[in-house]
């Protein structure tokens, strides 16, 4: 892009941001604000994309590419954590599987939780 069109669209651009911000501060809807200005439906939504698509580009870090593999690391949990859960406590509409390891305070949050919902 040229300089020349580079300046003429930023400054378009610049001119629609103040349109926007107009329209949307003015509590009007927005069909009634353009009738009123005399802008087209159709120029404000345009307009309104191109610098949310702009702002987006600016305020997002980039889309990592998506053809990049995705590696996963195998995590070996210590011998002291069992699959199987040690306590299994069934109430009404919840079960709570206990493991081996477990935390009283954890165990104490947890039934005070059911203690409310149950």
């Amino acid at each position: 892009m040229d300089k020349v069109t580079y300046v003429k669209t930023k400054y378009r651009q610049d001119q629609w941001e103040k349109l926007i911000s107009d329209c949307q501060n003015s509590g009007l809807q927005v069909d009634k604000w353009c009738k009123k200005n005399q802008v087209s439906r159709h120029a404000y939504y345009y307009w309104l994309r191109k610098i949310r698509m702009k702002a987006c580009e600016t305020i997002l870090p980039a889309i990592p590419d998506q053809n990049k593999s995705i590696a996963f690391a195998k995590v070996e949990l210590p011998s002291r954590y069992s699959a199987s859960p040690v306590i299994t406590i069934h109430l009404s509409g919840a079960s709570v599987d206990v493991r081996d390891g477990v935390g009283q305070q954890t165990i104490e949050s947890v039934l005070l939780a059911l203690k409310k919902i149950c």
